[in-house]
């Protein structure tokens, strides 16, 4: 490669998980300590904000609990399969490139077990670097740059025509709000049509046009009732077919056209506004520079990781093009294209095809959104419980793209306390009290996925059900490590997802399910104040105060966020001592403070039609603790039991709590 096309590669950039700063002390949550201390001791990352204005595997087992006379009980890591090495930690660097080791650029393997989808058998992270590495420099060649700027071009004029397209492109599915492509018409409009597809159309023709995505065959869900199998799936394992996934959804966001191409273009602002979808991101090479001083005609190679908040469901991984093209005056499209037809791999489980985004200015800073999301997915991965939402195509849904941005931009009010004089409060401290949620919600996004980042291991429990366990590493200001471990488990629950917010989100319910503020321990727990986002009072930022009742006492604070979601709702919280919580209010800065949250996530058990809720939940239960006894490569025995006791006992709690009268 000669000089002239080295300069044009951009160096590969990437948004990576915040480093974690240690604590000297915490609560120990295993123990249920009455106290907690949350000091501030460096900085884990900075980003700029303007908050004012907008919001904006079992084969990772070595042994478990493996005993010996003379020998500690625990849970050893298998160093090669769960690697937790340095690399991990320093994912922003570069890896040299060595002719002598190439290798083609492959996808992560994955697990061939159902029930143990999760990261844990990822490659070592520099085999990652040196693929995109190769990708980076493939990308440079001007043969290659003349078929992406073509590909890209022609997904543009595609991404136009479906997002504007009406019946018969685009029906409505019978068993939700979603409207998805006929994939007969979108045969017939945008495939060069050849005799090998005449079979294909005759088929498609003879079914129902509004199911032919997920052709289905009964089978029994995780709550006995009958749900729905794709027809792929039972084939998946003999043909590896993927099921094409599509959807289209509009919606009004408050942020004018040009800001909010911007948030589209510019990879940290993407990774950050997607934050709950987007697991990892790098910009590959810069194929067009676009317009000084816009995005117009903006051509860029991507790498990215897609998840849900679950390790049961495992991450979809892309390379493809990104094309930003001002389509007319106040109109503009994104457009995100595989690449895969020009970069082979050995093995695709998912593609991208020409998917984004129509953004249109209207009056009042506001834009008009048409979202779409078309791809082909190879789902046999996924955990049985979570098929019920991820098989239709509802998990990864245009909708929840929509709803992430609209969020990211909704109006946060003032703050509302009951017992603290708002006026003593500058506006530097709202300032940093949402920056800290903001944080706090972005570091659970990333615990709580199947991220390569995330090493999870599975843990057989008694019933037959299991959770998942991971360690993570932290380091001080003066570069000394230390371990945390978070640990998750998802289950079914036979109740609406309004109701399991409602009870994990409100203050007084808390002691139902909260192992420390449990009633019989004397402890009751109250909203000091609250930050309202958006339309919804429910959406809001809280400062939660834990009560000694007796000599009326405060024992811990816990910084709250929860909100509602179309495709599902969240209460993510972590505990904060006194002092931190006033440095906060006093418009201290929140990227000091280290924070380690824990939470929910609710999930219909199913899509949703006409705005009905669903009669059940899959309700996904994380914990993030420090543990002083762990390291990398081993877990003590302890350990491990206390974990199993607090995810079963928390959602007995639950469970319980749903179904008595007072709630």
């Amino acid at each position: 490669m000669n000089m002239s096309e080295s300069e044009e590669i951009n160096q590969v950039q990437e948004i990576s998980s915040d480093e974690e700063m240690m604590r000297p002390d915490i609560t120990d949550v295993i123990s249920i300590s009455s106290t907690d201390d949350s000091y501030i001791t460096g900085s884990d990352d900075t980003e700029s904000d303007d908050t004012e204005n907008i919001e904006s595997s079992d084969e990772g087992l070595e042994e478990i609990l493996k005993s010996a006379p003379g020998e500690e009980l625990g849970l050893l890591l298998d160093q090669e399969i769960n690697p937790q090495e340095d690399n991990m930690i320093q994912n922003n660097g570069y890896v040299p490139f060595n002719s002598n080791n190439y290798q083609s650029p492959q996808l992560s393997p994955r697990s061939d077990q159902v029930e143990s989808v999760s990261s844990t058998n990822m490659p070592f992270e520099i085999n990652d670097r040196a693929s995109d590495l190769l990708m980076a420099v493939s990308v440079g060649s001007d043969a290659n740059k003349t078929k992406i700027i073509e590909m890209a071009v022609s997904a543009m004029d595609e991404l136009v025509r479906k997002a504007l397209a009406g019946e018969p492109l685009w029906q409505h599915r019978k068993d939700c709000d979603h409207e998805i492509l006929n994939e007969g018409e979108y045969i017939r409009e945008f495939r060069p049509f050849d005799a090998s597809l005449g079979e294909l159309m005759r088929i498609i023709q003879m079914e129902d046009p509004q199911n032919f995505p997920n052709l289905y065959d009964n089978i029994a869900s995780p709550n006995g009732t009958q749900q729905h199998k794709p027809m792929f799936q039972q084939d998946a394992d003999q043909n590896n077919l993927l099921q094409t996934e599509s959807s289209r959804h509009i919606g009004f966001v408050r942020m004018d056209a040009t800001r909010l191409v911007e948030c589209l273009m510019d990879l940290k602002q993407w990774s950050s506004v997607f934050s709950d979808i987007v697991s990892r991101a790098t910009v590959l090479g810069v194929i067009l520079g676009g317009v000084a001083g816009n995005y117009n005609e903006t051509l860029q190679v991507m790498k990215a990781e897609f998840h849900m908040p679950t390790p049961l469901v495992n991450i979809r991984e892309s390379q493809f093009a990104r094309y930003c093209k001002q389509i007319e005056p106040g109109t503009w499209g994104v457009v995100d294209v595989s690449l895969d037809s020009l970069f082979p791999y050995p093995l695709v489980s998912f593609r991208r095809r020409p998917s984004g985004c129509l953004i249109m200015e209207i009056p009042g800073g506001y834009s008009k959104v048409i979202w779409v999301e078309h791809v082909e997915v190879d789902n046999k991965f996924v955990h049985r419980m979570f098929w019920p939402i991820v098989l239709p195509g509802f998990a990864f849904s245009a909708t929840r793209w929509v709803a992430s941005i609209v969020r990211h931009c909704e109006p946060v009010g003032n703050i509302i306390s009951t017992s603290l004089d708002t006026a003593t409060i500058p506006r530097n401290g709202k300032t940093s009290v949402l920056r800290l949620a903001r944080r706090m919600m972005r570091r659970f996004y990333q615990d709580s996925s199947a991220s390569t980042d995330n090493l999870w291991v599975r843990i057989p429990l008694y019933d037959g059900e299991d959770f998942r366990l991971m360690t993570k590493t932290i380091y001080d200001l003066n570069g000394c490590p230390s371990s945390t471990l978070v640990f998750s488990k998802s289950l079914w629950v036979p109740a609406p997802p309004n109701r399991v917010f409602d009870l994990l989100r409100r203050g007084e319910s808390r002691n139902k399910w909260d192992l420390l503020a449990l009633g019989s321990l004397g402890y009751a727990v109250h909203e000091n104040m609250h930050i309202i986002k958006g339309e919804s009072p429910e959406s809001r930022v809280s400062i939660m105060q834990v009560m000694n009742s007796a000599p009326n006492q405060i024992e811990i604070l816990y910084l709250q966020e929860s909100y509602r979601h179309p495709t599902g709702s969240y209460v993510v919280y972590a505990p904060i001592d006194i002092l931190t919580m006033g440095m906060m209010l006093g418009g201290g800065n929140p990227d000091l403070v280290s924070i380690f949250p824990s939470g929910f996530v609710i999930h219909p058990d199913g899509p949703v039609k006409n705005g009905e809720e669903t009669r059940g939940s899959l309700l996904t239960i994380s914990f993030h603790i420090m543990d002083g006894s762990s390291s990398e490569n081993y877990i003590p025995a302890d350990s491990v039991n206390t974990i199993k006791t607090i995810l079963t006992e928390t959602a007995n709690l639950i469970k319980t709590a749903l179904f008595s009268d007072n709630l």
